[in-house]
């Protein structure tokens, strides 16, 4: 069994520390800025409530050297919390927050970065404590795995722990091809949670076909920048999220109601900045960026 730390306590951070330790693994929690030496996490699903305590670590030297560090952070939070931990560039990290663009450059130094995309929904109701709102299921893959050139290393296997985790919060699927799942989860986001925000509304008003042209305008736009996207696709993932979520309040204004920064530069940003990069049109995309940036940034 691996040793795992994880790095970020947020709702779905919980959902997964719990989990791992639920299956009797070792976890640490990694927080720069510990009240103590334990913290005690808990979810409630279904009327049911559980919890744990773990072991809290304030820098990676606390952790073992095989540990596996599980990294589920909001996007503006990546850069500088690789910058603070430090890690060994041959330590396995797995990297899971919306949007795209985050830390790239950084990541790439690392031998093994792995991505976690989820469906599962759930919110922090305070601090230690969150609200596990709907069962969803996850994909996990090697980042980058599809630009090997050798034909032979284009089917990646998983790694021994990978087990491990897919028993923390089932189900969890191994995909050779994370980077297109990173790309639909990203259209879900553009669509639902600038939209949401400026309707200061839950994402079941995104219903109504006033918002229909924008949905399809930001679907056929991120569709444009991958050709692996299918535009009327993405759109049917849109609307069954929406469908799913519909009494949910997006992360996008539950940052903004809490004046945290938003993850809207990782979102409709990354998208504008990738349009100009290949001179295809987003202009949705940047409008709403833009609308996002002056309602949550006002000068």
């Amino acid at each position: 069994m691996a040793n795992w730390v994880v790095v970020g306590t947020g709702a779905l951070g919980t959902l997964w520390a719990l989990g791992l330790q639920r299956a009797q693994h070792t976890v640490q929690i990694y927080a720069r800025q510990a009240e103590g030496a334990n913290i005690t996490l808990s979810r409630t699903y279904d009327q049911t409530t559980e919890s744990a305590t773990f072991p809290v670590i304030q820098s990676a030297s606390e952790a073992p050297a095989d540990a596996v560090w599980l990294i589920i952070v909001k996007a503006w939070q990546l850069e500088p919390l690789l910058t603070d931990l430090q890690l060994p560039r041959r330590q396995p990290v797995i990297i899971s927050h919306n949007g795209m663009g985050a830390a790239d450059a950084m990541l790439s130094e690392f031998v093994s970065v792995y991505d976690l995309v989820t469906t599962h929904g759930a919110w922090r109701q305070s601090r230690t404590h969150s609200l596990h709102a709907g069962l969803g299921q996850s994909w996990f893959g090697l980042r980058h795995a599809k630009e090997q050139e050798d034909e032979t290393l284009r089917t990646i296997p998983a790694p021994p722990w990978f087990s491990d985790l897919a028993a923390a919060l089932p189900p969890l699927h191994w995909c050779d091809d994370i980077e297109l799942k990173r790309w639909e989860k990203l259209a879900i986001n553009c669509a639902i949670n600038p939209l949401a925000t400026l309707a200061n509304g839950v994402n079941g008003v995104l219903r109504d076909e006033i918002y229909a042209p924008k949905l399809r305008a930001i679907c056929e736009e991120i569709a444009n920048l991958n050709p692996k996207l299918d535009a009327d696709q993405l759109l049917t993932q849109v609307r069954e999220v929406i469908r799913n979520t519909a009494g949910n309040y997006c992360s996008m204004l539950q940052d903004k109601h809490a004046k945290r920064p938003t993850e809207i530069d990782f979102l409709n940003g990354f998208v504008c900045r990738e349009g100009e990069r290949k001179n295809v049109a987003t202009r949705t995309n940047c409008e709403l960026a833009e609308q996002i940036t002056a309602l949550t940034c006002p000068q």
